[in-house]
């Protein structure tokens, strides 16, 4: 973090700078006499001056901030702290100083002062940092909202050794820094789904893949199973734990289609951010299972004029890169249609085992979805509540 002074002038030090000039020209011109206590006042006060002047002008010179974690990941209502050294390499001691600190509201402060301030969380902090020494300034915060935050602006306020107000310097340039807002990881409740196999795969024990989105029966719970894979509704209609039991498949792929604008509107979906949170359990669930996905939005990238998207690939790094990828998705910006996305899916895209779609699903986008089905694809609609299969429409209604 860099600061430049945005000096002003004491209104107390112009009255008595004033005041002595006033004083030693009438001294000068009509011959006063000034006492013995006035003028060791008037040379106390122009010491102090000038030492106050020496000090404005030198105190911030040396003076180093640096926040210390240069990117911090966390998801959204998780608590963090921003910590921001503070050095000072000069000779120059800052007494109660006051750092004002504004950054992005996908945080919040915990000592937020942003009253009737939009789009912006603000706090101030107050220190003390000696010559030739540090400090460490913490800031806790919450993770507000999905997205990326970072410190857009930030004042300092330096009180003058000798009073007569305060050194004023605002940041200049940028912070170099970033507070990324994964989506929460809520759970997506799975509804059981008919055991459809693609053509030429078929169903084997000792397959590569179980597939988590097919379910096929249960069996007695014991102790080497994942908590994850209880069936809740079984266990209770049968008295004792149920484990679910999956499909094996020898290649299992998936093909995540998100949906940014809305069916009457190119605004996005009123829902969007719960799609999110959804999207972002899910391909957890397939990097735990090792499934490889893709994802792809309808949200067109200026300078290629491609789809935004995110390559296929597996396992916790491809997760990490998932999470930011949903974090950085800005859901206000220039999409396309989505069935120009099926489109383009139909004619460049390796058609996957299961393609995962969002959003309303009227007459020519479900005419797109069934040419994926008829090329073997298993196709689910991911909604508030979780995955669902999809089913061609044959009435009048779209599918929401």
């Amino acid at each position: 973090m860099k600061f430049k002074p945005d000096f002003s002038d004491s209104k107390t030090m112009n009255f008595f700078t004033g005041s002595v000039l006033i004083l030693f020209i009438l001294n000068i011109f009509y011959g006063i006499q000034l006492n013995r206590l006035i003028a060791i006042s008037l040379g106390l006060f122009i010491s102090f001056a000038l030492l106050n002047y020496l000090y404005e002008r030198n105190v911030a010179e040396k003076l180093r901030f640096e926040i210390i974690d240069k990117e911090i990941r966390m998801f959204k209502n998780q608590n963090g702290v921003l910590r921001i050294r503070v050095s000072q390499d000069g000779m120059l001691p800052i007494l109660a100083g006051r750092l004002t600190v504004s950054a992005g509201d996908d945080i919040r402060f915990q000592d937020d002062i942003s009253t009737g301030v939009r789009q912006h969380t603000i706090t101030a902090v107050t220190f003390t940092v000696m010559p030739k020494s540090r400090t460490l300034i913490e800031i806790p915060f919450s993770g507000y909202s999905r997205g990326v935050s970072k410190i857009v602006r930030s004042e300092l306020k330096i009180p003058r050794i000798f009073g007569f107000g305060s050194i004023d310097l605002k940041q200049h340039g940028k912070t170099g820094h970033e507070i990324i807002i994964y989506p929460d990881r809520h759970a997506v409740h799975n509804r059981e789904m008919e055991n459809r196999m693609m053509p030429g795969e078929f169903t084997e024990r000792n397959a590569l893949f179980s597939d988590p989105l097919m379910t096929n029966g249960t069996r007695v719970y014991i102790p080497d199973d994942s908590m994850r894979d209880i069936h809740w509704k079984a266990s209770a209609k049968t008295g004792e734990l149920q484990t679910r039991l999956y499909d094996k498949m020898t290649r299992v792929s998936w093909l995540i289609l998100i949906n940014l604008r809305s069916e009457n509107s190119y605004a996005p979906p009123g829902n969007i951010e719960t799609i999110f949170e959804k999207i972002a359990f899910v391909t957890g669930k397939a990097a735990e299972a090792g499934i490889p996905y893709k994802i792809i939005t309808n949200m067109v990238m200026l300078d290629s004029r491609s789809f935004f998207s995110l390559g296929k690939s597996t396992g916790s790094l491809h997760y990490r890169r998932t999470l930011e990828t949903l974090a950085r998705t800005d859901t206000v910006t220039y999409t396309l249609h989505f069935e120009r996305l099926l489109r383009h899916v139909q004619m460049h895209e390796e058609i996957p085992t299961h393609v995962i779609f969002t959003g309303v699903a009227d007459d020519p986008i479900s005419q797109s979805l069934s040419v994926l089905e008829a090329k073997g694809a298993h196709v689910f609609q991911l909604d508030d509540y979780g995955i669902i299969p999809f089913e061609s429409r044959k009435t009048g209604e779209a599918r929401r």
